[in-house]
């Protein structure tokens, strides 16, 4: 597949740019080095569970996985958080496979069936860093070892499962093959969890590939941050399933799921729960069972009473029935701002609110009379490559017609296999996730 052959060629650009982002600001109190040759060949042999903020666990890649689960459940600080670090070898990631994996650690919540990598226990597990790692096989179709006994997963295991902890950041890593890539519990035991420049896909109900219980990354917690990822094809479910409140998903390329791209839905704990999705490329799959491809309020028999933030979004639908946007409660409302909308099928389904201004949409797209959202017509004018197919072109009517006033600062744009790079800045906002630069046409991004 285009993902797995850009890998290598991709990936040390994200750990780069996670490093830029997230700098590890600690003096290393301990540094304990796993791997082929190291002092500790096996990451069982780590002291995980009296790791002290600032310890640094670095795994060297080695040719066979590292067929070992574990759980996380010290804390660093906001000036020393605990990092578990990959040591990748000529762009090769250390993989973490869970097949036949050995739990080294017991439980005292036990929840063995749905990790692979479990942040908090009984106690909260706050400000770890997990890098760099390849994550697979932690799902309903593979077993696990502990204490001699030979385990089944649960349909719902995780790559990353975290169950108390805050301020998580999950930077660098490719997540596949898993039930979830990456699940988060609700706030308050957990906060401000950020994945960066991840790589997440083929992720769902191994056994039941039909089921709409499993997805690539499944988050509730508060104040949850997604960008800079690459979301592929998921093997069930939505690529992204989302509880949250004050949600920020921003930067990513989401393209692919057979079911929704984001299906943001309600947890009654939270109230009224808002969401900011900005600056990111939303296509939807080739084979899709559910032509909806951004959900928005809820499916439990509660609403998220809150506004969803849709700005600056390249969204591009494959499907003559497309319906890209679906609110699901009469109090739920969408603001859309500087998006493109490009295929055919229904814009919104006329529940709730939708209002906003400056898009572009495909004159293809059936739209409410009585809204005025933007510009319509054939075609929006795109010029890129394989990597970028979604810039602007010279002429196109995305150009300079978008507004400055969004509710969050549009600073990025993202790559189509993880990363980001800076947005081109004129002082006039074009509409998409792109903006339009002469340098480009002149052939800098071929």
């Amino acid at each position: 597949m285009l993902i797995q052959y850009s890998i290598k060629l991709i990936f040390p650009l994200i750990v780069l740019y996670s490093t830029i982002l997230f700098p590890l600001q600690h003096a290393c109190c301990a540094v304990y080095k796993v791997g082929p040759g190291e002092k500790y060949e096996r990451i069982a042999h780590v002291p995980l569970d009296t790791l002290e903020p600032g310890d640094v666990v670095r795994i060297h890649y080695r040719k066979e996985p590292y067929r070992q689960k574990f759980v996380l459940r010290c804390s660093g600080t906001k000036e020393q958080p605990i990092v578990i670090m990959g040591i990748p070898h000529k762009g090769r990631l250390p993989v973490i496979d869970g097949s036949l994996a050995l739990q080294f650690q017991e439980e005292r919540w036990p929840q063995s069936g749905r990790w692979l990598i479990k942040v908090g226990d009984a106690d909260a597990a706050d400000y770890i860093h997990i890098e760099n790692l390849h994550l697979c096989n932690a799902n309903s179709s593979q077993k696990f070892i502990r204490a001699e006994h030979v385990l089944e997963y649960r349909d719902n295991a995780a790559g990353v499962f975290v169950w108390r902890g805050r301020h998580i950041v999950i930077s660098g890593c490719r997540i596949h093959a898993c039930g979830h890539g990456v699940q988060t519990n609700y706030g308050p035991d957990v906060s401000h969890v950020t994945l960066t420049g991840c790589i997440i896909y083929d992720n769902g109900n191994f056994r039941n590939p039909e089921s709409g219980q499993e997805h690539n990354v499944y988050l509730c917690g508060t104040r949850t941050t997604l960008q800079f990822c690459r979301f592929g094809a998921s093997h069930s479910g939505h690529n992204i399933k989302e509880r949250g409140v004050n949600t920020i998903i921003r930067y990513n390329w989401i393209e692919g799921s057979k079911n929704r791209q984001l299906d943001l839905v309600d947890y009654k704990g939270y109230g009224r729960a808002n969401a900011y999705v900005y600056g990111n490329v939303i296509v939807q799959g080739k084979r899709v069972d559910n032509h909806n491809m951004i959900y928005w309020g809820g499916d439990t028999g509660h609403s998220r009473s809150g506004t969803l933030f849709l700005f600056n979004n390249t969204i591009i639908g494959r499907s003559g029935r497309t319906r890209f946007v679906d609110v699901s409660y009469s109090d739920c409302n969408v603001q859309i701002k500087n998006n493109v909308f490009d295929g055919s099928g229904r814009l919104w389904n006329n529940r709730g609110s939708l209002r906003g201004s400056n898009n572009w949409f495909s004159s293809r797209i059936d739209i409410p009379s009585h809204l005025h959202l933007g510009l319509k017509g054939e075609r929006g004018g795109f010029y890129g490559n394989l990597m970028m197919p979604y810039i602007p072109e010279p002429g196109s009517f995305l150009i300079d017609n978008g507004t400055n006033e969004v509710p969050k600062p549009v600073r990025y744009e993202p790559k189509r296999y993880g990363g980001g790079l800076p947005r081109p800045c004129d002082g006039h906002m074009d509409i998409g996730a792109f903006e339009f630069t002469r340098s480009r046409v002149r052939g800098s991004t071929r």
